[in-house]
């Protein structure tokens, strides 16, 4: 254990702003907390003390390491994200903090690094110089906005994107085991290195900007064709009213005729037919809500064709705002999936929709009989549809939905197929 001295007063100061510069890397990965802020603020402060415990008691450089990048993961779980995110930033996290110290402490001297024994280093600026260059590091990496966002991106894309700070974490673990090297060596290592990770961030921000665009292109494409075509639904009807009214007269003095004649099967009929005009061009559901009318209304326009009998119930309160993007991720996929399950069916066609809002939760329920079980992969269904671009980007980002609302999913195939989804909204 070291001797208390000013070198340690020095790095516990210096060390609270190594951490607001963690907590501002941080913010600039992240953009929703999922815990309360007295949470937040009382978990970066054991950050501190656990750290500085850790270096000014044990002071090596390999618990040190373990100690750090395990504390700085564990600190992601404040935030909602994806565990593959998590991952990546606690890396990046501890790149940056690791080039950063490791750039100060070869620039004071000091290039000697064994990572199982102590060290004595004890250099006053370094402590607070590695301090001060990761906060401009983490003020830098604050400007960038897109990487917060939750884009589900390619497999390939994720393993690149790990590539880069693992194999940096190696090469810093050889330059610390490095001998007869120069101070103009280890520094200009460490910042290539510390360079790279940084490229890599901004690859990170850049390419979850294009496919958070995309994604919401492709909403916007479908969204409009939803209330496009909740709009001809409207105009139809008021059509279909707009004759009725016209000829409600003669309409009446028919009906009116068959009766004094008693012949009430005509009169039936012919009520019959003006009922039929509203009905066929009435609204599958209305829930007053366009977000959920107009896609509900879009993909269930034909089902009365097909002989699919349709029963809804969307018991919502009156300021129900959930987001139209992840409404018709979810939505939009329950109903595909229930589509092409229940037209492979002979008989007994029918698709149960019910949704209500309970306790802080959007609960949506979907059953339907089936004929041959919903393609899945992993536990999760996937589209067997050719165009996969165009039908397969929600099923691609329901299980990042359902993360972002802590949300949960179950499937029941026993007799009917039911799916039962459950989002916190608050």
């Amino acid at each position: 254990m070291r001797s208390f001295t000013l070198y340690n007063i020095t790095y516990l100061f210096s060390q609270a702003l190594g951490v607001f510069a963690l907590y501002k890397l941080m913010k600039a990965f992240f953009e929703e907390i999922k815990v309360k802020k007295v949470i937040e603020t009382v978990s970066f402060i054991g950050y501190y003390l656990l750290t500085s415990s850790v270096y000014l008691i044990l002071n090596n450089p390999l618990v040190n390491f373990v100690v750090n990048i395990t504390a700085i993961f564990s600190l992601t779980f404040l935030y909602a994200s994806s565990l593959k995110k998590r991952a990546l930033v606690g890396l990046l996290v501890y790149v940056f903090n690791a080039c950063t110290e490791m750039m100060v402490v070869t620039l004071t001297g000091y290039i000697n690094f064994p990572i199982t024994e102590a060290n004595n280093y004890n250099s006053i600026f370094g402590a607070v110089a590695a301090n001060v260059l990761l906060f401009i590091v983490s003020m830098t990496a604050s400007s960038f906005k897109s990487i917060k966002s939750g884009a589900a991106l390619p497999k390939a894309y994720w393993a690149a994107l790990f590539a880069v700070p693992v194999s940096s974490l190696y090469i810093l673990a050889m330059l610390f085991r490095s001998n007869g090297l120069s101070v103009y060596e280890v520094s200009s290592s460490v910042v290539a290195i510390l360079i790279v990770n940084f490229m890599v961030f901004i690859l990170f921000d850049r390419i979850s900007l294009l496919y958070k665009e995309r994604q919401e292109s492709a909403l916007i494409r479908q969204q409009n064709e939803y209330y496009a075509n909740q709009l001809l639904l409207v105009e139809d009807l008021h059509q279909a009213t707009s004759k009725l009214r016209h000829d409600i007269k003669n309409h009446l003095l028919t009906i009116n005729s068959y009766l004094e004649e008693s012949n009430i099967d005509e009169a039936q009929k012919h009520i019959s037919s003006i009922i039929g005009v509203y009905q066929g061009k009435a609204e599958v559901v209305h829930t007053g809500f366009p977000a959920v009318d107009g896609l509900l209304n879009f993909k269930l326009r034909s089902v009365s064709d097909l002989g699919i009998k349709i029963n809804i119930k969307a018991d919502l309160p009156s300021d129900f705002n959930f987001s139209p993007f992840d409404l018709t991720v979810i939505l939009g996929n329950l109903i595909d999936n229930a589509l092409q399950a229940v037209s492979q069916v002979e008989k007994d066609r029918f698709i149960d929709l019910r949704m209500k809002c309970s306790k802080g939760m959007l609960i949506i329920k979907i059953s339907n009989p089936y004929k041959t079980a919903v393609k899945k992969e992993r536990g999760k269904i996937v589209t067997t549809k050719a165009d996969k671009e165009n039908h397969g980007w929600g099923l691609r980002n329901v299980d990042e939905v359902l993360e972002k609302y802590n949300g949960t999913s179950k499937i029941d195939d026993d007799d009917v197929f039911t799916v039962t989804v459950a989002l916190y909204t608050e």
